[in-house]
């Protein structure tokens, strides 16, 4: 089976339990420019620790990502339009 080529529209990364501290999040960042320079618009951070548990990075995007917590829906902006995720159920 050979690797699909290219980048996917939209990547998520999920965090471990080692995945928190400044370091971390250094490394997360650049994770995420790693993902836009090889062509994806559109990165969930998802923290399931956090009060923010999706945050949502777009490639272009001017400002802050946008976060999403419990009881939210959560999307992909215009990457993949009308997709959307109830939060509560990354936890089902």
């Amino acid at each position: 089976m050979k690797a699909i080529e290219g980048a996917p529209l939209f990547a998520v990364e999920v965090r471990s339990e080692n995945d928190y501290g400044p370091r971390m999040e250094t490394q997360l960042a650049q994770k995420i420019e790693d993902y836009f320079a090889a062509g994806t618009r559109a990165v969930w951070d998802v923290d399931l620790l956090g009060e923010f548990v999706v945050t949502l990075h777009l490639k272009d995007a001017t400002g802050a990502p946008q976060r999403f917590k419990r009881g939210e829906i959560a999307h992909a902006g215009e990457v993949l339009p009308g997709w959307t995720m109830p939060v509560d159920e990354i936890f089902a």
